[in-house]
């Protein structure tokens, strides 16, 4: 009596299992399909429009920007490299360089004869 049981429920254990596998089967293939799908859709659009108008954006703004700061921060060991920022504002630039540790500030005015100011 107990063999039968032990054999109905080893069977009915296998055909759980099979289902499982074949539902995950499925799942799966369905997965690939989709990841296919977008695979295709990425591989047909072409970013070199989008790339180019970018590049117009960015250089439209540097345009605007009215100050250029050249300064050096102070780290643990001494001073760090050389790094620039760029504002649009006399008061962004004091701003900046009051709320940061820097220890040499060079101020460019970005007009048309690229002024130094300090």
């Amino acid at each position: 009596m107990i063999t039968i049981i032990v054999q109905i429920m080893t069977s009915i254990s296998l055909i759980i299992l099979l289902a499982l596998i074949v539902f995950t089967n499925n799942r799966l293939n369905q997965l690939e399909v989709k990841i296919k799908r977008c695979r295709d859709l990425y591989n047909a659009i072409n970013l070199a429009p989008l790339h180019v108008k970018i590049n117009y954006l960015e250089g439209s703004i540097k345009a605007l920007y009215k100050y250029k700061v050249l300064f050096k921060r102070e780290i643990l060991f001494g001073i760090g490299k050389l790094e620039e920022e760029y504002f649009f504002t006399k008061k962004q630039v004091d701003e900046f360089i009051d709320s940061n540790d820097i220890t040499e500030v060079v101020i460019v005015r970005l007009d048309d004869e690229n002024e130094i100011i300090k």
